[in-house]
């Protein structure tokens, strides 16, 4: 936190301020002090210079999307330096449109203190051609050693839902597919079939915003969700998944999407499966027992090399 700006101000102060441990012993020529306000060794240094400043380096935003503050798929290393605090505000999305890209990427030691939302990406359902359900990516990957990681009260930590698993008709493998819902994190859902034609699918949502629903055929298609989309019914396509937090799944309910935290509904009969919440699984589409039906992985919270994590607020997937 910042240094007061008025008022009595000690080296004790700084110190803390620094990640030195009060009372202990110090000097204001020490680099983690000269550093809060980049002063170099052996030049003037007032301690009243220090008035308001911080040690860590708060994240600013990279332009709206949706309406939100926001910066995309970024890596720890393009702010600060090594040994550094990095903090992401309250009003703050850091997040992926890439299963395979997490949003943040800690790559030198440092302190990552997230006060807002880290999401990853949601997978996509899978549809009619036999292209199966893709899993969610992660939120963080960690690359380096010497990392603390501090999810704040308040604040989230969400690997993306998977995505869930398509419908077909084995008495006609040609005709009657239907699409599985997108997962949470802006996954799209899968494309329907009837015939030689083709049910739209759902599209994944914005930056807090629900996905949109996927094109009716015969039954009823999925509806979009604020976390994993819905999955579609015979001949139709998937909903899209949303990237709301926490965020409720899409319908129709024989083959919802999960709310945040919560698998996909696995289907039955000719019902494909729903997308999965942040974090989760998607779940398997009916009428087929091949791999292709299943739903995709949730993706993590947190992935890569061993860190040190105090959480207070809300993760979603594995860490």
């Amino acid at each position: 936190m910042a240094l007061q700006t008025s008022g009595a101000i000690s080296l004790n102060d700084l110190h803390i301020e620094a990640g030195g441990s009060s009372g202990t012993t110090c000097s204001l020529n020490d680099s983690d002090i000269r550093d809060i306000i980049s002063k170099a060794s052996g030049a003037t240094n007032s301690i009243f210079e220090y008035y308001g400043q911080s040690s860590e380096t708060l994240l600013t935003s990279g332009g709206n999307v949706n309406g939100q503050p926001q910066r995309k798929q970024i890596s720890v290393s393009s702010f600060i330096s090594s040994g550094e605090t990095f903090r992401i505000p309250s009003n703050m999305w850091v997040w992926s449109d890439s299963t395979s890209v997490a949003a943040l990427t800690i790559d030198i030691p440092c302190t990552v203190i997230n006060d807002g939302k880290i999401i990853g990406k949601g997978g996509n359902g899978g549809y009619y051609v036999g292209t199966r359900a893709t899993a969610g990516g992660p939120a963080i990957n960690v690359t380096s050693s010497g990392v603390t990681i501090t999810n704040s009260s308040g604040a989230y930590i969400a690997g993306g839902g998977g995505g869930g698993g398509y419908y077909q008709d084995q008495s006609n493998p040609s005709d009657a597919h239907a699409g599985g819902g997108g997962g949470a994190g802006g996954g799209n859902g899968g494309t329907g079939r009837v015939n030689a034609g083709y049910w739209q699918a759902g599209v994944g949502g914005a930056l807090n915003a629900s996905g949109t629903a996927g094109g009716n055929g015969y039954a009823s298609a999925g509806q979009g969700g604020g976390a994993g989309g819905g999955g579609g019914g015979q001949q139709t396509g998937g909903g899209g998944g949303g990237r709301i937090l926490p965020g409720t799944g899409g319908g129709p309910a024989a083959c919802a999407g999960g709310s945040a935290g919560n698998a996909g509904y696995s289907a039955n009969g000719f019902l494909a499966g729903g997308g999965g919440g942040w974090g989760a699984a998607g779940g398997n589409g009916g009428g087929t027992t091949g791999t292709f039906s299943v739903g995709g992985a949730g993706g993590a919270a947190i992935q890569g090399t061993s860190r040190t994590l105090n959480n207070s607020g809300t993760i979603y997937g594995s860490t």
